[in-house]
């Protein structure tokens, strides 16, 4: 009888480890991806910049859809994100500039415990922007600024292409 519970506590103690090591594994598998993960592993796209309130063109008109006012030569432009810190603005299939470069350099950095994300383009001063929401096919910046001594609210939302 001795002999009969060996090979069963042998066995059930191997089935424990394999599950253990099974939850392990699907730990690691739900581990969320980091916001630097988020930022680098695919090109981002512009598809949506608003502004809250309502603004007034030089034409008088009253907006909050700035996509829509955008170039489309700016609007299929891709952002592509390294690791550490450096980024790509690339013109895509339409450049502004037949003539000029295809891409530009630039640095990002995250600020304020990974809540801000700055950009800076080659030696234009650097842009700081809220990071309202970054997933794995979203990223939703905003900043705030005044014109005319009026607040205004700006939202970029970009798709990973």
């Amino acid at each position: 009888m001795k002999t009969l519970r060996f090979p069963l506590y042998l066995a059930l103690g191997a089935a424990s480890l394999l599950s253990a090591c099974k939850k392990d594994k699907d730990k690691d598998e739900a581990k969320p991806k980091t916001k630097t993960e988020l930022l680098t592993d695919k090109s981002w796209m512009m598809t949506a910049q608003t502004v809250n309130p309502a603004m007034r063109t030089n034409s008088g008109r009253v907006i909050t859809d700035l996509y829509a006012e955008m170039d489309p030569c700016d609007q299929d432009d891709l952002l592509q994100f390294a690791k550490p810190d450096s980024y790509t603005l690339n013109e895509s299939n339409i450049k502004c500039n037949p003539n000029g470069p295809q891409s530009f350099p630039g640095t990002w950095s995250f600020g304020n415990n990974e809540s801000t994300l700055t950009l800076k383009l080659g030696n234009q001063a650097p842009n700081t922007y809220n990071i309202e929401e970054i997933s794995d096919n979203t990223m939703r910046l905003t900043e705030t600024g005044t014109s005319g001594g009026a607040s205004y609210t700006i939202t970029y939302t970009f798709s990973k292409r």
